[in-house]
């Protein structure tokens, strides 16, 4: 649990450096530069741990499919971050254990008790409570970080479909590649519409790229190492530790994101946020610990 707990810490200080320069760059320019910084060092750690020949031997396609649903959960839970404070954010993006409860009958043919249905809806109904969709809170920008909890649960239950017979390495190597080469890519098809105005989420998908001030582009290629370090120590973690015990260390992202919301950006969470988080935490980390689903015989 240790190895977990250091590696969501380590993830977790990306967060404050992407929404402090959310302003001034595009979310892809932040994406490939933190992958290539991320390159070399994924490529020292698969020479040290002999796991070149496994990049293309096990199962590459799967592997790539994973990368592309979490580079959708990655990229849409960044663009979260002009909308709505850091621990919103986080909150409803940890919807995605429910999401894992309520996907695996179509992914896997499990099949729910009815106390795991229970706590799915008492966690989305959490969500609605930080969204407060009625009544002038976050509205449609709620969907960002509640998207990337849905694919970031696809891309873990394709992972369980399939099987995880790739090393750590091999699975971040893929993820990392597989960000450089989709961001790199939709930021060339997007080019044409590219603009320096406007705020939000809108407008930090589209901004036009530029070369960052020294200070902006060390921070932007730190995150690359902070990636290395915080992906292995995670996806090590998931191979090695009971679903139920990650779900509820995960939750200590919430920490870190109240603490660097407030540090840096002064942010404090309200009431709704902290009942709201309180449902979503409560559920999911009673979902996750329910005996294992049965699969369905259909």
């Amino acid at each position: 649990m240790g190895v977990l707990a250091l590696g969501v810490a380590t993830i977790a200080l990306q967060d404050p450096i992407i929404k402090s320069v959310m302003g001034d760059y595009a979310v892809t320019e932040a994406i490939v530069i933190r992958s290539l910084a991320a390159l070399p060092i994924f490529a020292v750690v698969l020479w040290l741990t002999r796991d070149w020949g496994a990049v293309l031997r096990n199962r590459p396609g799967v592997l790539i499919l994973r990368g592309a649903i979490f580079m959708v959960s990655y990229t849409c839970y960044f663009l979260a971050f002009p909308e709505m404070p850091l621990a919103n954010v986080v909150a409803l993006y940890f919807t995605a254990p429910l999401w894992v409860v309520a996907l695996s009958p179509l992914a896997l043919g499990e099949r729910q008790s009815a106390s795991r249905w229970i706590a799915v809806v008492v966690g989305f109904a959490g969500a609605v409570v930080i969204a407060q969709p009625v009544g002038g809170g976050l509205g449609w920008a709620a969907l960002l970080p509640l998207t990337a909890g849905a694919f970031y649960a696809t891309g873990q239950l394709v992972a369980r479909r399939h099987g995880d017979a790739a090393s750590s390495a091999v699975m971040s190597f893929h993820q990392n590649t597989v960000y450089l080469v989709g961001a790199s890519v939709f930021a060339l098809v997007v080019a044409p519409f590219a603009t320096r105005d406007g705020e939000g989420a809108a407008a930090f998908l589209l901004r036009a790229w530029e070369w960052p001030e020294p200070t902006a582009l060390l921070l932007l290629a730190l995150t690359g190492p902070i990636a290395v370090g915080g992906t292995i120590l995670l996806t090590q973690a998931y191979r090695t530790a009971p679903p139920g015990a990650v779900t509820t260390v995960e939750y200590t992202a919430l920490i870190w994101a109240a603490l660097w919301g407030f540090l840096f950006f002064g942010e404090v969470p309200d009431l709704t946020t902290a009942i709201g988080a309180a449902l979503i935490v409560g559920s999911g980390a009673y979902a996750m610990t329910r005996a294992s689903a049965t699969r369905s015989s259909a």
